[in-house]
């Protein structure tokens, strides 16, 4: 069964001009550059153990919106 990650899943740290998103259950990692009030596409490290069946896209989109958050403070408008 696929499994849909959840906020708490993920740890975020801020680094100067870097925001890296951790996947805490597979230990994968989302590093984003921050370019002014923009954020670059993550680069994405593989996972270091097998946590479970997540589905790759949400958890992509799940990190972008983490970290979009982090730099705006204000959820997207859809």
């Amino acid at each position: 069964m696929m499994q849909s990650p959840m906020t708490d899943d993920f740890h975020l740290e801020r680094h100067g001009d870097r925001i890296v998103l951790t996947f805490t259950p597979d230990g994968r990692t989302y590093t984003f550059s921050v370019e002014g009030d923009r954020l670059s596409e993550p680069s994405v490290s593989p996972a270091q153990v097998n946590a479970g069946d997540y589905v790759d896209d949400e958890l992509r989109s799940t990190a972008i919106e983490l970290a979009r958050l982090a730099l705006k403070g204000e959820p997207l408008r859809r």
